[in-house]
Formats: C-alpha cells, structure tokens, sequence
C-alpha cells in the first residue's frame, strides 16, 4: 500500500530534472505559497480591515495589470541582457517592498499606488522566471521543466491559501500577518534564486537584439493570436467569470462554486506531468488545437448547466466542464510557452517570452471585461462567445502549424538529467 502510494505522489514530480531545477522549484515553491496565503483576502482585508469600499478595493488590486503589461515587455529586455535570475530577483524585492506598504495603507488612493507597484514585480516575474528555468536545461527538456514549474506552484498556492484563511480569520491582525508572511517568501525566493545560475548569454549576443526582430517572426506573432484568444475566451473567463455565471444562471451556492474550483486545482496537480509525458513526440499544434477543443465542449456543457438545470445539478455539470477544461488547460500549459521558447533565439528569449506575456496580460484585460458585459446583459451568451472563440482558436493552430520549422512542428523527447547538477 504504501508503495503504491509513493508511486502515485511521484506522479506529479519529474525526476529527470537536474538537482538545480529541483532547486528553483522549492524557491517557486515558496513564492506561490505567499501568493495563495494573500491572494484570496486581499480585496477583503482593503475592504473589511482598511474601509475601503468594495468596488475601489477591487479597482485597485486590478489595477496592477496596467503596469503589469508594461513591466513585462521590460523585464523581456532585461532578462536577456542581464540574466533572468538578476531580472526574477529585482521582481521580487520590488513585490516584497509592496506587499508591506500594504500593511500601512488606510486611504484609497495608498491602495491604488501599492496596487501598480505590485504589478511591477508581478509582470516581471513571469518571462523572467519561464526564461530561468528554460536556460537551466536543454531544449529537450523545457516543456518538462515548464510543466513542472506550473504544477509547483499550483501546489504553492493551494497550500498558502489553506493556511491563510486560518490566520485571516483573526482579523485585521492576521490580514497584516498575511502580508509581511507574503513578504518574507518573496525574498526568501530571492535569495534562493541567488544560489543559482544566472542564465546570461553572451554580452554581444545579449544587445544585439529588440523587440523589432520579435514582430518579424510570423509564426510568433500567430501563435500570439492564437494565445490571446485562448487566454481571452478560455482561462480567464473560467478563472473569472465563470462563479458568477454559475451563481446568476444556474443559482449554485458559494460552497458548490469553491468545490468546483478545488476539482479544478486538484485535477491540475494530479495530470499536469502525466498528460505533459503523452505529449512527448507529437505535433504541437495538434495538442494546442485538441486543449481548445477540449474548451469548447465544457463551455457548451456550461451552457447547458444554466440553460436547463439548477442548484445541485447544475453544479455537478459545471463541476464535470470544470474537470475537462483543467485537462485542456494542461495540454495548454504543456505547449504554448513552450513552442515560443522553441521558435526563440537564445539571445531573444526573453523577449519573447516578455511578448507571450503581453498576450496572457492582453486576454486577461479583454475577457473579463467583455465577458462582464456579456454576462451582464445575456448571461447565456457568455459560454455561446467563448465557445465560439475557442473554435476561431482551434482553427487558428493550423495557420501556426504551417510556419512552423520541421524542427519546432514536433514536441522533442526529454534527456534523462536526473544525475546532473
């Protein structure tokens, strides 16, 4: 019995990483558990701890994507010129400062000052860190330390939200004990990050390069616009939007909706690395093309959730589209990131990773907030649009798929790096 336990915990670890992957990973690790011990309770400690009325709390913490799209481009640059550990440090401490100015806010407009500075360090860290971890390995063995990443702190966040609504429930004492926690994860993070290889390439190589040669890329920029649809009509509506639709549509309560969200995480962590493994050998585009077909059937099964059912019911079918669309989002996360590092230069990486993320940023901005207007006036048409774009997606991967090179088409097979430093 314990046996078979242990083969099925290893199933969300790689073990054909190298030692300083694992490294990074317990740095992400921490990072992502300060995230989920604040993430849940900030809009609430700014509303219930600091006063601050509930849409301006909102308004504020949204805030940061303003400066989030912009950081992100620039920490692109900086990581290829500087390194991406140099260019993850910086996003840290800029996020540690902020995360403890929180502690001292008591006015609306502290709050919107703090909210842009977090976007600083939030839009730097993902190309940065996506940049680290891809220079620490060969080309084979990316997408397996991308996946990995992803299910670390997935991990990372369910645990630090467990134990955050512990201390948030103390009140304003444990909403600040919350921040400086947060805080002191993101420096730990920093310093781990230290310990590691800094990832630079070659000076000349390094300024050679500018965004100018990204855009030149056609099959990026296509497989950018897949990207953005995708983001648009698929994560970020079902990050977002999706709890709403269940509780105006089909009237499910607040338990079922953060059951259905715990499926949801819960099947993330549990297939991440195994659905990444089946991909090994098999046609990008064809995996990307099946995660947004995978998207459109659970959106048509959340319209039959709010058409024709209610309450248990409902909740159950949204429950089962919430299941399926974490299969499809890991197939996702097994081939976009990974496919715009492949089609890189090194010298470019970061900056193309810094535009992958402009699309993530740009489809996080676009669907809630057309989504929002859908829902508003025809809740119905929510999952009918985002089917739809998803479809336009699916098609989209066969127009990427025909600019790529017959040496990015295919998802390499890893080497076995399990013993290597």
């Amino acid at each position: 019995m314990l046996q078979l336990m242990l083969r099925r915990l290893l199933l969300i670890f790689d073990p054909d990483l190298p030692p300083k992957v694992w490294l990074l990973q317990l740095g992400v690790l921490i990072n992502f558990f300060g995230n989920g011990l604040v993430a849940p309770f900030l809009i609430i400690y700014l509303h219930f701890g600091r006063g601050i009325p509930l849409a301006l709390a909102g308004s504020a913490v949204a805030l940061g994507g303003i400066t989030a799209v912009t950081s992100g481009l620039l920490a692109g640059a900086l990581s290829d010129r500087l390194g991406p550990r140099t260019t993850v440090v910086m996003a840290m401490c800029c996020n540690a400062a902020a995360y403890l100015l929180y502690t001292q806010v008591i006015a609306p407009w502290q709050a919107f000052g703090v909210g842009l500075l977090v976007g600083v360090g939030t839009g730097a860290y993902g190309p940065s860190a996506q940049n680290m971890v891809t220079s620490m390995v060969p080309a084979e063995n990316r997408q397996a330390a991308l996946a990995q990443q992803r299910v670390t702190a997935v991990v990372g966040l369910g645990l630090g939200a467990t134990l955050g609504g512990v201390l948030a429930a103390r009140g304003l004492e444990g909403y600040l004990d919350l921040l400086v926690l947060d805080a002191i994860t993101f420096l730990t993070f920093a310093a781990v990050l230290l310990t590691l290889p800094s990832g630079r390439v070659a000076q000349r190589a390094a300024t050679s390069g500018s965004y100018a040669l990204v855009v030149r890329d056609g099959a990026f920029l296509r497989l950018v616009g897949v990207n953005i649809a995708m983001v648009t009509a698929g994560i970020a509506p079902m990050l977002v939007l999706l709890p709403a639709y269940a509780k105006v549509q089909a009237h499910v309560s607040e338990p079922l909706i953060g059951a259905i969200y715990a499926a949801n995480t819960l099947t993330i962590v549990a297939t991440q690395l195994p659905l990444t493994r089946l991909t090994r050998g098999r046609s990008r585009m064809l995996v990307l093309r099946g995660a947004a077909l995978i998207w459109v059937v659970c959106w048509l099964i959340c319209l039959v959730a709010g058409g024709w059912l209610s309450g248990n019911l409902a909740a159950l079918v949204i429950g089962v589209a919430s299941v399926g669309y974490a299969i499809g989002e890991c197939f996702y996360s097994a081939i976009m990131v990974p496919t715009a590092v492949a089609l890189a230069p090194d010298h470019l990486r970061g900056r193309y990773l810094g535009a992958m993320g402009l699309s993530w940023q740009t489809g996080f901005l676009l669907g809630p907030s057309l989504g929002g207007i859908v829902l508003g006036v025809f809740p119905l048409g929510l999952p009918i649009a985002c089917a739809a774009i998803c479809l336009l997606a699916a098609a989209g991967t066969l127009v990427v798929d025909r600019e790529l090179g017959s040496d990015q088409r295919r998802i390499p097979v890893p080497v076995a790096l399990g013993g290597r430093a």
